[in-house]
């Protein structure tokens, strides 16, 4: 049976899916980034965005039973909320080396910062609006 496009709502798992995207589009613009940038600042964007997606992936794998599971899938949310906040500063770094160079930009489109930025915020959104749902659902276990 399927639902009218006015009478859906967001779903629950929905920040499983933006981190799997904000992984899957940070390895796709990765891997365009000169070979010179890797070790410097592409790895270190691509771990951080595999990290959004396995904390979110683990938090939501914990059912919690007890107060040690509520805390522990806190602290994976938490987790993965950090490392969408901590990718912001290697990727304007990333953009400010690649406008250094016109032919390197070239490869590069305003389109996949702009992405990288509506993903990050989006998680985070979804992240704390889990975290907050949690509170409210967990508050007597």
């Amino acid at each position: 049976m399927s639902v009218y496009v006015s009478k859906r709502n967001e779903s629950k798992v929905l920040f499983l899916e933006t981190a799997r995207k904000l992984s899957a589009h940070t390895l796709t613009y990765c891997l365009k980034a000169p070979k010179r940038l890797t070790f410097f600042l592409t790895k270190d964007i691509c771990s951080l965005a595999r990290k959004v997606y396995y904390e979110a992936n683990i938090a939501n794998g914990i059912i919690p039973t007890n107060k040690i599971d509520v805390q522990n899938r806190k602290m994976h949310f938490q987790q993965a909320i950090s490392a969408c906040e901590n990718m912001e500063l290697p990727l304007s770094e990333l953009k400010a080396r690649l406008e250094l160079n016109p032919e390197e930009s070239k490869k590069w489109n305003e389109f996949a910062f702009k992405e990288w930025g509506r993903l990050l915020l989006e998680e985070q959104r979804l992240l704390k609006s889990v975290m907050k749902s949690d509170l409210e659902r967990y508050k007597n276990v």
